[in-house]
């Protein structure tokens, strides 16, 4: 089954609402976790790589917190996925945690490496706008 991970959920999540945010609002880790029903303790590290990586301004102080850091238009959910989990695989084989004795001979590897593709392509083509 193809899915995200939580990571990658928790911060389309948190990348939707910051998007509904009117100019110069912004929401802190600790909102965002309360009103969408994130965890306390993995909003702020998910948050964290987001900012590390452009996607989102923080603030520091009593009025402080989350906003984007551009336009939802220029943000993709792969680009979410790729800060997040990094490029992503669909077999374990390909992500190198299962030694595959077949790997010399695996006719699935192109046709999985294909398909890889398209759904990267597919989610670099959705953007947070669409969301």
């Amino acid at each position: 089954m193809l899915r995200l991970s939580r990571k990658s959920d928790y911060a389309l999540v948190a990348l939707k609402a910051l998007r509904a945010l009117e100019p110069g609002d912004a929401l802190s880790a600790r909102e965002l976790a309360s009103r969408f029903g994130l965890p306390v303790d993995l909003t702020p590290k998910v948050l964290a790589r987001l900012a590390q990586a452009g996607l989102v301004q923080a603030t520091l102080g009593k009025s402080g917190g989350y906003r984007l850091a551009r336009d939802a238009d220029t943000i993709t959910v792969a680009e979410v996925v790729r800060i997040l989990d990094g490029d992503p695989a669909l077999a374990p084989c390909r992500e190198g945690i299962l030694e595959c004795h077949r790997i010399a001979d695996c006719d699935l590897r192109n046709p999985l490496d294909n398909l890889q593709r398209e759904m990267m392509n597919v989610l670099d083509r959705m953007t947070l706008a669409n969301l």
